[in-house]
C-alpha cells in the first residue's frame, strides 16, 4: 500500500495499518480541486495515509504562480498540496474524461471545487460517477451550493466574508475602515467541515454499501462556525467599544482578555490603581478618564515581563501581539510541538511547511523530510500504472495526444 505522505510500503493488514502505521493509509483519493477550498481538505487526507492524487488542468493550479522571484513553487501552493501525487490532464479532451471516470472507479473519495455544474459538463457528476461507485464519497465545495437561486456565482473566500457580515462586524468592532480578513477562513472552514462530512459518509459506508454527495456550501460552513450566530438571530448585537489590545511596556503590544469593567475592577482592587474622576463627573468622562489611567498602568511597568507577572496574579489571559512572520513560529509551545517540517521544493531547494495539527497515542500523521510539491503531471505514468494498471504504450499514446500533459 503507497502513502506518499512518507514514501513508504504498508501491509495490506488494515489493523497493522492503523494501530502502527498512518489511519488512512488505505484510503484512495481523487482530488479536482484547486486554490485552498478543497486542497486543504486534501492535504490533510494525505497527511494522515491516503493516496491522493491531484488532478490538474494544462495551465495548472493558479496558486503556482504565487511565488517569490528567482524560487521554485510557491509556498502557497507547497503547502496545499505538498505529499499528493499529481497527474495532469485535459479534461475537454473526451479520453481525459475516459481516464478521470476509471480513476473515479477505483477511489474512496472524489473532491472538487468547480463552479455547480462543470463536473456534470465533463461527465464526471454525481449521478454519472454514483452509477460506476456506489461506494464513492464525493465532496464538492462552492460559494452558495450546487442548487439555488445563486449556484452559478463566483464565490471565493472575500465574497463570502462580506456576504456573512464577517467583513462589516470586524469594523464595528475595531472601529476602523471594512477590510478583509488576511486568511481564507471561508476556504478553510469549508475543508474542514468537508473532512468532517467524508468521515461520517465513509463510515456509512461500511455499513451500507452506499456512498453519498456531500454538497458543502462555504457560506454555510462560514455561518456554523460563527459563534456570534446568536447575536443576530437573536437581534441584539451590543457592539463592544473596547480595544482589547493595549500598548506595553519596551513598545510591545498586549491583547488582555476582559472588558474595560472587569480591567478595570482588577488593577484597582489587586494593583493598587487609583480611580481619577472627580465627584459628580458624569459617564462619558468617567470612562475616558479611566481608560487613559488604565491605559497609563499597562504601559508603566518596567519591563513586559513584569506586566505579565501582574496579569498571571490577577488571572487574566494575555497574548503579546506578534508581528506576522518567521517569529511566530518560533514561540516556545509553537516549537515544542514542531508545527513546521522541512522540506524541498519542486527544485530541491531547502523550504519549510507547517505540519498538519493532529497527535495521535498510536498512529502516524504527517510529512517527512523526504516530502516535495508534485510537479504539474509528475505521476502521470506512476498513478496511472498504480490505479488503472495502464500499459506504457497506452500511457505514452495519451501523452502524444494531449489527453496527458506535464512540466
Amino acid at each position: 500500500m503507497y502513502s506518499p505522505a512518507t514514501n513508504r510500503q504498508y501491509p495490506a493488514n488494515r489493523r497493522s495499518i492503523i494501530i502502527s502505521g498512518y489511519p488512512l493509509a488505505d484510503l484512495k483519493v481523487l482530488d479536482f480541486s484547486r486554490v485552498v477550498a478543497g486542497p486543504f481538505a486534501t492535504r490533510m487526507l494525505s497527511d494522515l495515509g491516503a493516496d491522493v492524487v491531484k488532478v490538474e488542468p494544462p495551465d495548472g493550479d493558479v496558486t503556482r504562480k504565487f511565488a517569490k522571484p528567482g524560487g521554485g513553487v510557491a509556498g502557497f501552493y507547497l503547502q496545499q498540496n505538498i505529499g499528493k501525487r499529481n497527474i495532469c490532464l485535459d479534461l475537454k479532451k473526451a479520453d481525459a474524461q475516459e481516464i478521470a471516470l476509471k480513476l473515479a472507479i477505483k477511489a474512496d473519495i472524489v473532491v472538487e471545487n468547480f463552479r455547480p455544474g462543470v463536473m456534470a459538463r465533463f461527465g464526471l457528476g454525481w449521478e454519472d460517477l454514483q452509477n460506476v461507485n456506489p461506494k464513492l464519497i464525493m465532496l464538492s465545495i462552492s460559494g452558495f451550493g450546487q442548487e439555488g437561486p445563486e449556484a452559478g456565482r463566483a464565490a471565493y473566500a472575500p465574497i463570502l466574508h462580506a456576504e456573512s457580515g464577517l467583513i462589516a462586524r470586524q469594523a464595528q468592532m475595531g472601529g476602523g475602515n471594512a477590510y478583509d480578513m488576511q486568511f481564507a477562513m471561508g476556504d478553510s472552514y469549508s475543508s474542514l467541515h468537508g473532512l468532517v462530512a467524508m468521515f461520517t459518509a465513509l463510515r456509512l459506508a461500511e455499513k451500507t454499501g452506499e456512498g453519498q454527495h456531500i454538497d458543502m456550501a462555504i457560506v454555510n460552513a462560514l455561518h456554523a462556525s460563527d459563534d456570534y450566530a446568536h447575536w443576530a438571530l437573536d437581534d441584539y448585537w451590543p457592539k463592544p467599544e473596547e480595544n482589547l489590545v493595549w500598548e506595553g511596556p519596551e513598545n510591545i503590544q498586549i491583547l488582555i482578555v476582559g472588558d474595560m469593567k472587569w480591567l478595570w475592577h482588577c488593577f484597582t482592587t489587586m494593583d493598587n490603581l487609583k480611580d481619577p474622576t472627580p465627584d459628580g463627573a458624569d459617564l462619558k468622562t468617567k470612562i475616558r478618564m479611566r481608560r487613559e489611567t488604565l491605559e497609563h498602568q499597562i504601559k508603566s511597568y518596567d519591563s513586559f515581563d513584569a506586566l505579565t507577572k501582574v496579569l498571571d496574579k490577577m488571572n487574566l489571559a494575555w497574548g503579546k501581539v506578534y508581528e506576522f512572520g518567521k517569529e511566530v513560529y518560533e514561540q516556545e509551545s509553537v516549537r515544542h510541538r514542531g508545527i513546521l517540517v522541512d522540506v524541498e521544493d519542486d527544485l530541491g531547494q531547502p523550504r519549510q511547511t507547517v505540519q498538519s495539527p493532529y497527535r495521535f497515542s498510536k498512529s502516524q500523521s504527517g510529512i517527512n523530510n523526504a516530502s516535495r510539491p508534485p510537479k504539474r503531471g509528475e505521476h502521470n505514468d506512476e498513478a496511472l500504472k498504480d490505479w488503472l494498471a495502464l500499459s506504457d504504450e497506452e500511457i505514452s499514446r495519451l501523452s502524444e495526444d494531449g489527453t496527458l500533459l506535464s512540466e
